[in-house]
């Protein structure tokens, strides 16, 4: 795969890993209101952090699949 096309296929891949994890922050909030009420009011953090533990997983995953 080329270098675009790789950028491409992160980029589409992280835009909806980032949809996603704004809906599982959407679904965790009464669990989060518990432990912190300033992260629930701030649902940028909340999607942000998601869709890094979620790409950072993706990446490793595929990192390790795409070994020689």
């Amino acid at each position: 795969m080329g270098r675009v096309a790789v950028l491409t296929a992160f980029a589409v891949i992280g835009y909806f890993l980032g949809v996603a994890a704004y809906y599982m922050g959407k679904n965790l909030t009464p669990w989060l209101e518990k432990i912190s009420p300033f992260l629930v009011n701030a649902d940028w953090v909340i999607a942000g952090v998601i869709g890094a533990i979620v790409t950072v997983i993706v990446v490793v995953a595929w990192s390790y699949t795409s070994k020689s």
